[in-house]
């Protein structure tokens, strides 16, 4: 992170694996290195780890990172409090947006304006991708609803997923989600 003081740029990162450190009275820019991060097993045994937070944005974003494994899949649904980025990194990701679906492979970034329905799965063996929502606090679903993991540690999640435990998840935390499915 990039802290000014007095015109002089001081440079800290934040510790691996770990939160980034919040200023009482102001938000830092931030370097995040690949570990960097809150992670938690999602889903089929994808890891999802929680890069930014609304808290250190000043809720202007919140980002994702996913190593998402073949199947991982949302269900149909709808924000209606933020837009929404894919950015994917590696890998096939098959998205339906309203009546469209199309795969999106390495490179490709898909924007969704809150209000449109939409889901995904992941069509290759594993796919990393980018989720960016803005405003940020959405973020806050993967935190609660994942289950923590050590770093390095890649133990499916198994039968303790379920997709009622998600939207449960996304109810009580009062993220507006609208589920299609």
């Amino acid at each position: 992170m990039l802290r000014f003081i007095e015109g002089e740029a001081k440079m800290t990162t934040a510790p691996r694996g770990r939160k980034l450190p919040m200023a009482d009275d102001d938000i830092l820019p931030a370097v995040l290195r690949p570990t960097d991060g809150e992670q938690r097993l999602w889903g089929k045994g994808s890891l999802v780890t929680v890069k930014l937070t609304a808290e250190q944005t000043r809720g202007a974003l919140g980002m994702t990172h996913f190593t998402a494994e073949f199947g991982e899949r949302s269900p149909s649904h709808i924000h209606t409090l933020e837009d929404e980025i894919f950015m994917i990194r590696s890998g096939g990701v098959r998205a339906t947006v309203g009546e469209r679906t199309e795969l999106l492979e390495g490179g490709s970034v898909l924007f969704l304006p809150r209000g449109i329905p939409h889901s995904y799965e992941v069509e290759s063996d594993s796919a990393e991708l980018y989720v960016l929502t803005c405003p940020g606090g959405f973020e806050r679903f993967f935190l609660h609803g994942g289950y923590p993991v050590e770093l390095g540690e890649a133990a499916p999640v198994g039968n303790r997923w379920s997709v009622d435990r998600t939207k449960e998840i996304a109810e009580k935390l009062g993220l507006g989600i609208l589920w299609q499915d």
